[in-house]
């Protein structure tokens, strides 16, 4: 999966990995277990990287098993799609959730932001959470997959369910 915080990558996930009956990876399982150490001033960027090193390994685990997999994440970076790449045995497709109603996105954001408990503390709550957070990439989202293959799909698109 790869898009912006909010834009339905875990909805989609979800429903892939429901309909191959694959194991979903979600980073921000793995993010939400950090809330400890984030209270303790281990540094946010630090926890972010903790947390990617370890989505990396649990897939790598389930690809040595033989097990097709579903990985929730950004891939906001470059360096994520990497790694992920690295991974023995692994194929990598994205999955790219843009959402094209920005009006709808925000509303869904907000909506979520709204009963987001600790397990959600890291997620932006609100658009201008959203828009600080996507300023502080300085663009890096944009980059050159080369030739992974790639979906991208329209999340507020009304055409679209993940229903079966």
């Amino acid at each position: 999966m790869k898009g912006h915080p909010g834009s339905g990558k875990s909805t989609v996930a979800r429903a892939i990995a429901s309909s191959l009956r694959c194991p979903l990876l979600d980073k921000d399982d793995v993010r939400d277990c950090t809330l400890h150490l984030e209270r303790a001033a281990a540094g946010s960027g630090i926890l972010n990287d903790l947390s990617y090193a370890v989505l990396w390994r649990l897939a790598e685990r389930q690809l040595r098993l033989g097990l097709s997999i579903v990985v929730d994440s950004p891939l906001s970076r470059r360096a994520h799609l990497d790694a992920l790449a690295r991974l023995p045995a692994a194929l990598v497709i994205i999955v790219e959730c843009r959402p094209g109603n920005q009006d709808e996105w925000r509303r869904r954001l907000e909506e979520r932001g709204g009963v987001l408990a600790d397990d959600g503390w890291h997620k932006p709550k609100t658009w201008a959470d959203l828009e600080r957070l996507v300023e502080g990439y300085q663009g890096c989202t944009n980059y050159d997959i080369g030739d992974v293959p790639r979906i991208v799909v329209d999340t507020t698109d009304p055409t679209v369910s993940t229903e079966r």
